[in-house]
């Protein structure tokens, strides 16, 4: 089974409901995926995913900081750190939700690790790389900076670059992808289109950390319940909420997932 990468240079792009909603179809095509971040984690030693599905997902974290470096008097720690990810790679059957921070360090440790020859020897399952962005220039210009990085620089092999245009913040018409089709030059190169959920319960999936599959396996006397609001809200919002995911499911089909 493949690698799914699920990834952005900037923050609120709705990378985190990218890789819930790959982890879903997945799972929803009877597929063990392993769920994995490798993000900022707060107290509660969770990321952001990882509050949405607290015993499914493997946390790897940010990497080793440069003071448990010092501490451990060995400069190649940070490049052991993440060795873990390198597993994952050589196994596959992951859906990765990776923070914008980490990207130059998995850039870096590819790099080091000679992860492209590595998992062409060892024949090795596919990477695809699901890259999301709003419809805003520095976002689209970030997207080719990341394909830049991590795929033209030869970091990792990535089989499919899918570049995901995630509409709640409007339309993309008019906004200009020469950059990122120019970065993906003789690249399996794909665009979709998530678009923008307007389900009542959606605010407040986000404020429990409910996941989006969870929701759609209720009924409206279960989420009016959860949530303490009133059966009429419950019941117009799961039927967005199903219109959407159906449309997010579609969208994704279109690349194999």
């Amino acid at each position: 089974m493949k690698t799914y990468i699920c990834a952005a240079y900037a923050g609120g792009q709705g990378k985190t409901t990218l890789a819930q909603m790959v982890y879903s179809a997945l799972r929803k095509r009877e597929l063990a995926y392993k769920l994995v971040a490798a993000d900022f984690t707060d107290g509660t030693g969770h990321s952001k995913i990882g509050k949405f599905f607290p015993s499914r997902v493997l946390e790897l974290g940010i990497g080793s900081s440069l003071a448990s470096s010092k501490t451990e008097n060995d400069a190649n720690a940070p490049l052991r750190y993440w060795d873990r990810f390198g597993g994952l790679l050589l196994t596959g059957g992951a859906v990765l939700d990776m923070g914008a921070n980490v990207v130059p360090q998995l850039v870096q440790w590819a790099h080091h690790r000679r992860v492209a020859y590595i998992m062409q020897q060892r024949n090795s399952p596919e990477i695809d790389l699901l890259v999301i962005t709003k419809p805003e220039t520095h976002s689209i210009e970030n997207v080719a900076t990341l394909i830049e990085d991590v795929v033209v620089g030869g970091a990792l092999p990535v089989a499919n670059v899918i570049i995901v245009q995630n509409e709640v913040g409007g339309t993309f018409e008019g906004q200009s992808m020469a950059r990122i089709q120019k970065a993906a030059t003789g690249r399996n190169l794909h665009f979709i289109t998530i678009p923008r959920c307007s389900s009542e319960l959606w605010p407040h999936l986000e404020r429990t950390f409910t996941p989006v599959e969870d929701a759609l396996a209720s009924t409206e006397n279960d989420l009016a319940e959860k949530f303490g609001i009133e059966i009429w809200s419950a019941y117009a919002g799961l039927m967005d909420l199903r219109t959407w995911a159906d449309e997010v499911y579609a969208q994704l089909a279109k690349v194999g997932i």
